[in-house]
């Protein structure tokens, strides 16, 4: 006990210091380091959940982002499917009314050309009817009378067969 005297140091006064240490270091740990190495091992918890959480929601994220590129492609088949299909029946349509325009154009010539044939026939039956008159007329002239009905039809065909001749 010398050796502490010698250092000035009292026993009895180390003793109540070593006392209060251990009292002052039991209150700490019981209403100090516990909660506190709680609150960190709470936060350490928290972190180590948000780490997980944040590959989860990485791992999802890619996911997410390799069915959009999905998606996107089929959306974009889907658009030149429909793209093609739309020109397949612009075609057929074109097509179509191509084909009504120029059944339509061939009636109209049928049409035009039979027109055409009976205007000729009445014209040549105008024809025929003026040449006759006119047979008649110059008949009469020259014969200084009427011809009978008999002389008349015989004079026509003796004529039609002329005129038809010349203009064939």
């Amino acid at each position: 006990m010398q050796i502490f005297e010698s250092f000035g140091i009292q026993p009895t006064l180390l003793l109540a210091q070593i006392v209060n240490f251990l009292i002052i270091l039991f209150l700490l740990q019981k209403f100090f380091y516990k909660p506190i190495f709680k609150m960190f091992e709470d936060r350490k918890k928290r972190i180590e959940e948000s780490l997980k959480s944040a590959d989860l929601i990485e791992e999802k994220l890619k996911k997410t982002e390799e069915k959009s590129a999905l998606i996107l492609q089929d959306a974009q088949k889907n658009a030149q499917d429909l793209i093609e299909s739309a020109k397949k029946e612009a075609e057929r349509i074109t097509e179509k009314a191509i084909g009504d325009s120029r059944k339509i154009i061939e009636e109209g010539l049928t049409q035009a050309q039979v027109q055409i044939e009976n205007q000729r026939q009445r014209m040549q039956k105008q024809l025929e009817k003026e040449t006759l008159t006119l047979v008649i007329e110059v008949v009469k002239k020259v014969l200084g009378r009427t011809l009978k009905t008999k002389e008349k039809h015989q004079l026509t065909k003796n004529s039609l067969l002329q005129i038809t001749k010349e203009i064939s």
